[in-house]
């Protein structure tokens, strides 16, 4: 039972908020805003995915350039030894030896990607070729090549050492 003489507990009107909520002070989120914030918030979601994929791309780069600097450093000490090897077959009569050995070490370097540049007859480029000398042809086409050079999977590995032509006729 109640004791008559205690005022009744007073009831909140309908439309009144629960005290949690009042004692925040702040309004109910509408809609829009929520839209606005989910909006953002797939905006964030995209951009770290494409920070994501970039970083990926990123690494992957990163990682074939370190494989061609160990490769290249390694070939590059190679590639003096198939020259000796080349000029030793120029000066013996008998070159069979040699040149077996050559082919087996061209194998090897052309399975790793290392291709020749291709020099004579061809204009001179700074950055695949290294002027040693000039003479008598035709301007800035390379006549003879001194010592080979090589690419790796596309990149200068070491530039041909070449002669170009200094634009004067051969004959005079």
């Amino acid at each position: 039972m109640t004791d008559p003489k205690q005022p009744a507990p007073k009831q909140p009107p309908a439309h009144a908020k629960p005290a949690a909520q009042q004692s925040q002070g702040k309004p109910e989120p509408n809609v829009q805003d929520l839209q606005k914030q989910v909006a953002r918030l797939i905006d964030i979601a995209a951009r770290a995915q494409a920070d994501l994929q970039n970083f990926k791309m990123r690494m992957e780069r990163d990682a074939a350039e370190l494989r061609f600097f160990i490769q290249s450093d390694l070939l590059l000490k190679i590639l003096p030894v198939l020259d000796d090897l080349y000029r030793a077959m120029s000066h013996t009569s008998s070159k069979d030896g040699l040149e077996q050995i050559a082919k087996k070490l061209e194998k090897i370097l052309w399975d790793a990607g290392v291709k020749k540049i291709e020099a004579i007859g061809a204009r001179f480029d700074p950055l695949r070729h290294e002027i040693v000398n000039t003479g008598p042809g035709e301007k800035d086409i390379i006549i003879a090549v001194h010592e080979e050079g090589y690419e790796l999977h596309g990149k200068v590995l070491r530039p041909a050492k070449v002669q170009v032509g200094d634009g004067t006729d051969k004959g005079t």
